[in-house]
């Protein structure tokens, strides 16, 4: 779990039945209009992403090793939400690229990324989710249109 104090974004363990755990990791970060975030599989990381605070950029925080590393993303880039590849060595994102586009891409953790699925500007996905083999990613996807019609005579 995560809560915001005092401009830090902390990060706890949390347990199901007793609640709130001691506190995981943190970064300096004040509070976003919009953030997401993933654990990695083997428990040790966690990728932040926010449109407003880490525009084009993804933070990396590792918990075991005591580090926060920021991954620059292609000008204009907006990340929407993020997965973790089953190994634990990339992420995977929904976003925006600067025309506008909703994408699925994937970003390496030195910084390479590419765009696995261009959807256009009409159909916007948002929730995306790698399985764990690594065979598979699952995304929310909405279509957009519009009609437009002329009255006469009413």
């Amino acid at each position: 779990m995560s809560r915001w104090e005092q401009g830090q974004l902390i990060f706890y363990a949390f347990d199901p039945v007793q609640g709130q755990g001691k506190e995981f990791t943190r970064t300096k970060l004040e509070m976003p209009a919009y953030l997401c975030w993933t654990i990695s599989p083997n428990g040790g990381s966690i990728a932040v992403g926010s449109t407003d605070r880490l525009r084009e950029q993804v933070r990396i925080l590792d918990a075991r090793k005591g580090f926060e590393n920021n991954i620059q993303l292609p000008q204009g880039w907006s990340i929407y939400d993020l997965s973790w590849a089953a190994d634990g060595q990339a992420l995977f994102a929904v976003g925006q690229s600067p025309l506008g586009e909703y994408i699925i891409a994937r970003i390496e953790l030195d910084g390479k990324t590419r765009i696995l699925l261009n959807r256009g500007r009409n159909n916007s996905m948002i929730v995306l989710r790698s399985s764990p083999d690594g065979h598979w990613l699952a995304f929310n996807q909405w279509a957009a249109g519009s009609n437009a019609w002329l009255l006469q005579n009413f």
